[in-house]
């Protein structure tokens, strides 16, 4: 039985890379355990993510990485970001590029934040091929309108705009409830009720 199970292992892709890093590189049975779980986990979670032909997977500054924090020390996590859907041609035709160019902006940076990663504003850059300074003006104008965006600069306040905490309690003093809050600053209740708070 046992011998059935390793010749079953060994022609097995996991098999097949062990004998090769053994054999290729000398490394012993349990490292190559090691890097072979360590390959696999990578494999699974940058490559084989589920996603679909209008999507692309970027890579994030996890919300979890506090401001100031260098880019090169934060863990970067993938995001599935939608790239085209059925309804962005009705919104280039019935009010523009700018529109459809805001609308990105926003589906992009709420896509990001809800699998747990934070897009920069030189990331929309880099993600819609326009210049940092074309984000910039669509985010002004998004702001402008009240409605929030969950960047990295938003969410970490990082940059020179108006703090979230301060955004949130001029919403809060302007007798918005605090779920209509959360709503229109994409912060969870508890972070709102705790600036309600103090």
């Amino acid at each position: 039985m046992t011998i059935i199970i390793c010749n079953n292992l060994v022609k097995s892709p996991e098999g097949c890379f062990k004998r090769d890093v053994i054999e290729g590189y000398g490394l012993s049975r349990v490292e190559t355990d090691v890097l072979w779980d360590y390959v696999n986990n990578f494999v699974k979670e940058h490559y084989l993510a589920c996603r679909f032909d209008n999507q692309i997977i970027f890579y994030a500054v996890s919300a979890d990485e506090p401001a100031g924090k260098p880019i090169k020390d934060c863990r970067i996590i993938p995001v599935n970001l939608t790239l085209y859907r059925h309804t962005d041609w009705k919104i280039k035709a019935k009010l523009g590029i700018p529109a459809l160019r805001e609308s990105l902006v926003a589906r992009l940076s709420e896509e990001a934040h809800h699998q747990g990663g934070l897009l920069s504003q030189t990331d929309l850059a880099e993600i819609l091929i326009v210049d940092k300074s074309t984000v910039k003006r669509i985010v002004k104008r998004i702001k402008a309108r009240g409605d929030s965006i969950p960047t990295r600069g938003e969410i970490k306040d990082i940059g020179p705009g108006i703090s979230h905490k301060a955004r949130i309690i001029e919403l809060l003093l302007k007798r918005y409830q605090p779920t209509e809050v959360v709503l229109k600053t994409k912060h969870s209740l508890s972070s709102v009720t705790r600036y309600f708070e103090n």
